[in-house]
């Protein structure tokens, strides 16, 4: 068996892992980089390909699988509830593309991708040939599945996954995952841990009422899967007392969300939550928003697009006191990024500048610390370890501390094949 990353390798971002048997060729994911002045995908696939296993629906896991059906058309397995956000996403992508004027892939490779994609419930074993796989509950967003796979030598692909509890979702099933031969595990935290969630609420509830005390507005920019609707459910459990407003794609992922209660921790709150919260509809209504103090829930989270950088112009304009409280990691070159550290942003050609503005990061992560990826490890027990997902600081913090683990370690670049029958002992 061999084993290749074409992306997401020493970098976050357009994952995919190329695994070839000797009859058999399949992938884990096959995103795609969101960056200017072009998107960038993994690796191209070359030959033929049986299947794929989607961990969940992010666009840097998803955004690429339109193009593997250009000549070909590969069954795709993915946990329930994963289809009905990947599908948004990826249509929301294709829209800013051609705005942008972007050659991405054709719709019509979209359409074919569709009528191949098979959902599997969370804990059922599932077989392609010879060769079976199980999900589990990543707790990462909702229908996100780390991988079990049975191929003669057994595998763990951990996708992204969060194994502690968050308001929307219980922690990863990482105690119900067997041990394996080898383990493929994300490192984008592999070289901190993450503050304590519920005294982050407090302070993050502490730092919104401070705010709206003195007058002022707060926008919160974040993700449209899973971050907008946690935030939304945040502000409805502490009961803000201003108005509140959620905007842009969020909105329709969070009618997903709602259809697939059993995947959430608590869906009465969040159903509470999301008829508390005021849906902005059409842009009358987002002029609402400037009556009063108030909270905007938008999108993009970091600041690439989306109704998020309205707002910001809007508010800028018209003095306001404005707080701005990013809510997810701002990868490096991305507006959000450039917000947090020089307080100044680039829109429509102009540049904007907050230094009189509260900025602040929040770290609510949706993905395991290291503490979280050694708890995967220590439980796979894998005879070979491979790292992914992560820049190279943290591959390397995890690579120098895993190796401890008895197990080989490697921490491989895009392209790079490892021959695991030379490694894995029977």
């Amino acid at each position: 068996m061999n084993l290749t990353l074409m992306g997401a390798a020493r970098e976050v971002g357009r994952s995919g892992v190329l695994v070839e048997l000797d009859d058999t060729r399949f992938l884990f994911d096959y995103g795609v980089k969101l960056q200017d002045p072009k998107p960038v995908y993994p690796l191209p696939i070359h030959g033929y390909l049986d299947f794929v296993i989607l961990s969940h629906a992010h666009l840097d896991h998803s955004g690429g699988l339109p193009l593997l059906f250009k000549g070909r058309e590969p069954r795709i397995f993915t946990p329930t509830g994963t289809q009905d956000l990947t599908d948004i996403l990826l249509r929301d992508f294709l829209k800013i593309a051609r705005m942008k004027k972007q050659e991405v892939w054709y719709e019509n490779h979209l359409k074919r991708m569709k009528r191949n994609v098979q959902t599997v419930d969370y804990e059922k074993e599932t077989y392609f040939g010879d060769i079976s796989f199980t999900f589990f509950d990543a707790g990462h967003i909702l229908g996100a599945g780390m991988t079990y796979v049975d191929a003669g030598t057994t595998m763990v692909y951990s996708g992204d996954y969060k194994d502690t509890e968050t308001k929307l979702h219980s922690p990863a099933k990482v105690d119900k995952i067997p041990t394996a031969d080898v383990l493929v595990v994300e490192t984008t935290y592999g070289n901190r841990e993450h503050p304590d969630r519920k005294a982050l609420e407090k302070e993050f509830i502490s730092d919104i009422r401070s705010v709206i005390e003195s007058g002022g507005r707060v926008i919160l920019p974040a993700f449209a899967v899973g971050r907008a609707q946690e935030i939304v459910e945040m502000l409805y459990a502490n009961n803000v007392d201003v108005p509140v407003y959620l905007d842009g794609m969020a909105q329709d992922v969070s009618e997903v969300y709602l259809e697939y209660p059993e995947l959430l921790r608590d869906y009465e709150e969040l159903y509470n939550a999301m008829k508390w919260v005021n849906w902005i509809a059409d842009e009358r209504e987002r002029k609402r928003v400037f009556d009063e103090p108030g909270i905007v829930v938008t999108t993009a989270g970091m600041l690439n697009g989306g109704p998020a950088l309205y707002y910001l112009l809007t508010f800028r304009s018209l003095g306001e006191d404005l707080a701005v409280f990013l809510t997810g990691y701002q990868v490096e070159g991305t507006p959000g990024r450039q917000l947090l550290e020089t307080k100044t942003i680039e829109i429509d050609g102009n540049t904007l500048d907050f230094s009189d503005s509260r900025i602040k990061y929040f770290d609510f992560s949706a993905h395991c610390d290291m503490h979280g990826i050694f708890r995967m490890i220590d439980k796979v027990k894998p005879q070979v370890l491979i790292l992914n997902h992560g820049d190279p600081d943290a591959e390397d913090a995890v690579r120098q501390k895993a190796e401890d683990r008895g197990a080989y370690v490697f921490s491989p670049k895009a392209g790079e094949t490892i021959d695991l029958s030379k490694y894995v002992k029977r």
